[in-house]
């Protein structure tokens, strides 16, 4: 099962203590090679206007907070955005979702080209061939009831929605797709 555009939702049960808690994940690809999500919802301490500042460009958004996407490739920027618009690296995921990841998306935002939705990230999260199978399962050394829940990923979901309430609505989300499935 392909899972690319899907959410994944940390478990209710999952502890404080596992870096995933309460994280939402968008699963951007998921194939034989792995799997790589950015976690939607775990703001940094920095802010868009201090990145760009730093690249020596001045842009009026000033409390877009970047968010940390995940503990794999910390250096890169990444910005998941509405797919109306583009860059040169624009890869389309699913309908109304694109990811971009270049210098040319950052020169189109300092210019106040932005695309209708977006937030930029730090980071991703990824999952070794087999790794979030493994993990679905509970397969050892995995268990189930620390499981993901799985849900369809939407505009709404990605964009409208911010920390512990972006989790409370996947949640919401995932449990409402379940139950539609027996009826």
């Amino acid at each position: 099962m392909n899972r690319a555009g899907k959410i994944l939702i940390a478990h209710p049960n999952l502890p404080s203590t596992d870096p995933f808690y309460k994280s939402v994940v968008y699963v951007f690809e998921d194939g034989p090679d792995g799997t790589q999500g950015i976690i939607l919802n775990k703001p940094s301490e920095f802010l868009v206007s201090d990145y760009f500042k730093s690249k020596g460009v001045h842009i009026p958004v000033q409390k877009e907070t970047i968010r940390f996407g995940g503990p794999i490739k910390t250096n890169l920027i990444v910005m998941l955005h509405s797919d109306e618009w583009y860059s040169q690296s624009t890869a389309y995921h699913m309908s109304g979702v694109a990811l971009s990841c270049d210098d040319f998306m950052l020169q189109k935002l300092a210019i106040q080209d932005y695309p209708k939705y977006f937030r930029m990230f730090v980071g991703l999260a990824g999952w070794a061939p087999g790794q979030l199978d493994a993990e679905l399962s509970g397969k050892h050394p995995y268990t189930s009831e620390n499981s993901w829940l799985i849900a369809d990923a939407d505009l709404n979901i990605i964009f409208e929605h911010d920390t512990q309430r972006q989790w409370e609505k996947a949640v919401q989300r995932s449990s409402q797709e379940m139950i539609n499935s027996f009826f």
